[in-house]
């Protein structure tokens, strides 16, 4: 269970990471090549419906399923040689992903108990390392001459395993709350729940603060500081290795029941360490600041998963899809901060990513005074 999130975000990167070599194998414009990653952007939202799924079917069927979907839709990418095939391989492989995650992490909520933040702790550590392996297997496969049709026909075989493995496991079974009379019902139920409401702003603020805030840094690294591309990378793997690090924190120091304090001082750490990252004037101060933010980061985000998870005993999948789909409106920031910096430079998109971690912290601060978490059904 602990190792799902390591899976995605490691087979997870190589389309985007090798998109350049996919681009000219396919002949495909750039457009075409954007639509083909958007599609796993796409399948993602549909594969929501499997987390509340999760909920009320066998986690390890859903999870060694969705394995097993992961395995197929990677092979046909590998072997696709037109957009439309590698289009649908990638709406698959968004939507198999979900499948095989909502499976292992709804399960992982009724196996670890009281223990769940540290063990989601462990689980996220496991993803940065997995953040890390992605560019290093790039690396390996063009060095060992396999090409990215090789590492993703090598890796879906790694999926097959991993999925024969999950499917001999045996996983507690769902207990949706007796009250819920179906998926339908559920899903309202969260969505009445005024507590779903403020997880979800934090979480699509959170979640703005990824690949695409890296990808502008680091063209503002190189065209502005006048840093080189490999000076660039390395300064933004920073924050890389600092999330590492605060997962690692977390799950040494995390309680049973993370306490909103823990989400205002790490949105307080987010607030400096993000414009010390990009603004400093001094590139070890900007490293220190890509550490910082990476740590607090990890921090921020561990506490947060652990209360969508235990927000509502019996429905962590139907939490987290709601959450997740609400989220989904944050796909068009990197567009906005495009054209901001377009318009204004780059140092102006930059300061729309600067705004959030403020953003965060007042939403944070609101919330402090009272605990998200409470052991009923209710309301």
């Amino acid at each position: 269970m602990l190792l799902a999130p390591f899976a995605d975000e490691w087979l997870g990167f190589l389309p985007f990471g090798a998109l350049e070599q996919i681009r000219a194998d396919a002949a495909l414009t750039y457009a075409e090549a954007g639509a083909v990653l958007a599609m796993m952007y796409a399948g993602g939202l549909a594969g929501n419906l499997f987390s509340i799924a999760a909920d009320y079917v066998s986690r390890r069927a859903l999870a060694a399923l969705g394995a097993l979907g992961v395995a197929l839709a990677m092979t046909a990418f590998a072997v696709a040689d037109s957009f439309w095939m590698l289009a649908a391989a990638a709406f698959a492989w968004g939507a198999a992903c979900d499948a095989f995650e909502a499976g292992c992490e709804v399960a992982l909520v009724d196996l670890a108990g009281d223990a769940l933040p540290r063990v989601l702790a462990r689980a996220n550590a496991w993803a940065a390392v997995g953040d890390l392996l992605g560019p290093a297997s790039l690396i390996a496969a063009a060095a060992l001459g396999l090409g990215w049709r090789g590492l993703l026909l090598a890796s879906a075989a790694v999926m097959l395993a991993y999925a024969a493995w999950l499917a001999r496991l045996r996983l507690p079974p769902p207990s949706p709350p007796e009250h819920i009379a179906n998926p339908f019902a559920g899903v309202i139920a969260v969505l009445r729940d005024p507590r779903v409401l403020l997880l979800a702003l934090l979480d699509g603020l959170f979640g703005l603060l990824d690949e695409p805030l890296l990808g502008f840094a680091i063209a503002y690294l190189e065209r502005v500081r006048g840093l080189s591309p490999e000076a660039a990378v390395a300064l933004a793997m920073s924050a890389v290795v600092g999330g590492l690090a605060g997962y690692l924190w977390a799950g040494r120091a995390a309680r049973a029941e993370p306490t909103p304090r823990t989400l205002t001082t790490a949105a307080g750490g987010l607030c400096l360490a993000l414009p010390a990252m990009v603004y400093a004037p001094w590139v070890p101060l900007q490293a220190a600041g890509g550490l910082a933010f990476g740590f607090t980061g990890a921090v921020f985000y561990a506490a947060l998963q652990a209360k969508i998870l235990m927000l509502r005993p019996g429905q962590a999948g139907s939490v987290s899809a709601v959450i997740s789909l609400t989220g989904a409106a944050g796909l068009l920031y990197p567009a906005l901060v495009g054209a901001a910096s377009d318009r204004f430079g780059l140092a102006a998109g930059l300061a729309l990513y600067a705004a959030i971690p403020l953003a965060l912290l007042a939403l944070a601060a609101a919330s402090a005074p009272t605990s998200f978490i409470r052991r009923d059904h209710g309301l």
